[in-house]
């Protein structure tokens, strides 16, 4: 008989744990927005989307979000609104118990900044993906300029899945990987300012120290010319002088060809 006492309690607590949760899921559900929170996650690295931004987009004259019911917001259908607002990557929304709306977005993350011989100013972020200007932020990133043809038609170019003729080079994958191997080196992240592409297509790069410039010819064995520009730099320039040298050419493997200032200038 006792065993038949312990089921039947323990039904009973089942039984209420259940009615407990339906009772607090309609509370839930009857609840009405009293507070909309924004999160840009990684606001202190770029300022391409503001929590103002969001705000406008969500809860503004034409569509609210504060004062009306949890079971009447559409969190899918919003997160795919902020997510087709071209600077942010993701963006992630859930509702408290205390009746506020919480909105965290990641941004995309620019690595490169190019400027096409046209004057087009656009980025390219973490993933190669396009990302366009804006006009009131610029992040502090590395800078491709010079004779650089293309033009962004689309806003979903993607350096890896853009069509590229046979028999020609993707500059414009090459310059991001190039900005992704500077990137992830401190060292040359702080050094290399600027990336030039000149009229044969090659690459130049501009240090902030150091009155040379750096020829690196095409984006081929990255971790061999970085690897001979650095002991020529610990080698040369640090007895010789940082300001001694006008041109070092990395082109020529084995070598680095270093042009000496004609002190007659």
């Amino acid at each position: 008989m006792k065993w038949v006492l312990n089921i039947l309690f323990w039904l009973a607590i089942i039984a209420y744990y259940f009615l407990s949760l339906s009772f607090v899921s309609e509370r839930r559900h009857e609840q009405v927005c009293t507070d909309v929170r924004v999160n840009v996650v990684d606001s202190t690295r770029s300022r391409f989307v503001t929590a103002r931004d969001i705000f406008q987009m969500v809860d503004n004259r034409s569509q609210k979000l504060t004062g009306i019911r949890f079971d009447s917001i559409n969190i899918p259908v919003i997160e795919q609104r902020l997510g087709d607002f071209a600077p942010i990557r993701r963006a992630n929304i859930y509702k408290t118990i205390n009746g506020a709306v919480h909105i965290d977005v990641m941004q995309r993350e620019p690595v490169l900044r190019v400027i096409n011989r046209f004057g087009d100013s656009f980025y390219l972020d973490e993933r190669g993906d396009l990302l366009q200007h804006s006009n009131r932020y610029c992040a502090h990133v590395l800078v491709a300029n010079g004779y650089i043809n293309f033009r962004p038609e689309q806003n979903n170019y993607n350096v890896f899945t853009a069509e590229t003729p046979v028999l020609k080079r993707n500059i414009m994958r090459e310059l991001y990987e190039l900005a992704r191997y500077i990137n992830a080196d401190r060292f040359w992240k702080a050094q290399i300012q600027q990336i030039y592409v000149n009229e044969d297509g090659e690459f130049e790069l501009i240090p902030l120290v150091g009155a040379h410039v750096i020829v690196f010819g095409t984006f081929d064995k990255p971790d061999v010319k970085f690897a001979r520009l650095e002991t020529f730099y610990r080698n040369g320039l640090s007895v010789m002088g940082w300001n001694t040298y006008e041109m070092i050419n990395l082109k020529f493997e084995p070598q680095v060809v270093a042009t000496k200032k004609n002190k007659s200038k």
